[in-house]
């Protein structure tokens, strides 16, 4: 029920509209979803004082749309997970000056780092080194980039099914890592089983009551840009979830 009179006919109903070629992307029309509701919600009077993309993104943390849409885009790689608000670490040297980035400190690298290694030598000293576990350990460095390590921690792989051969190239890739290294933290970030990223979809919410538009913080979209080419080996761009990419019924989008 409507918590206003008129309010379906000017706020709408929260329904996505999504333009080809992005409705063919199961992921995108999932948080598309959960945009176009949480734009009606607010417009409807709903969560006073607080930001939409929050909004949209404490949906995104527990829609079973989104992980259904997930296990099925990336069945073919063993599923993947959505990381949503979660610190990421990326690595960029030279960024212009005009960014106005700060760096992440190398003590606080360093600290990460030592509570990675800790927790892997301590289950590694409790494993045999079987056959099976060398095999997963020599394919597991080739995939996750020594970042992902620092970002994701040690929750997004089978310390048991490892042993001393991923804690011997753990070593080595911290030996060799240098470099500047910036924060970030995407709305969502899709992961795969061993947490490397997949992609990322930014909400760039707007209200048409306020005028209010989420845009994009200096450098945000490159060190996007950069995450993603580090871990897929390919040039991808951020998905931009908004009101117009969207197709959100209702009030027309902010700057449409």
């Amino acid at each position: 029920m409507a918590v206003c009179k008129g309010c379906d006919e000017k706020c709408g109903k929260g329904a996505a509209n999504v333009p080809p070629p992005k409705n063919t992307d199961g992921v995108f029309v999932a948080l598309c979803k959960i945009a176009c509701e949480t734009r009606s919600e607010i417009c409807k009077g709903k969560h006073k004082g607080k930001k939409p993309s929050s909004v949209a993104e404490s949906k995104a943390k527990n829609d079973p749309r989104l992980q259904k849409a997930i296990d099925k885009r990336y069945k073919k790689i063993g599923g993947g997970k959505a990381a949503v608000n979660k610190g990421r670490f990326v690595k960029y040297n030279n960024m212009p000056s005009a960014w106005k980035r700060a760096k992440v400190a190398q003590k606080t690298l360093d600290r990460q780092l030592d509570k990675i290694e800790k927790q892997i030598k301590k289950k590694a000293t409790k494993l045999m080194a079987t056959k099976a576990a060398k095999k997963a350990a020599s394919s597991w460095m080739k995939f996750v980039p020594i970042l992902n390590v620092v970002s994701t921690a040690y929750d997004v792989y089978d310390l048991a099914s490892t042993g001393y051969d991923i804690y011997d190239q753990f070593k080595q890739a911290r030996e060799q890592f240098s470099g500047d290294v910036y924060r970030t933290r995407p709305d969502v970030a899709i992961e795969g089983p061993n947490g490397k990223l997949q992609d990322i979809y930014d909400f760039k919410m707007d209200n048409p009551e306020t005028g209010y538009q989420d845009k994009w913080q200096r450098g945000q979209e490159q060190l996007y840009r950069r995450d993603l080419k580090d871990s897929t080996g390919v040039g991808k761009d951020p998905n931009v979830v908004s009101c117009k990419s969207c197709g959100c019924d209702g009030q027309p989008c902010v700057g449409s």
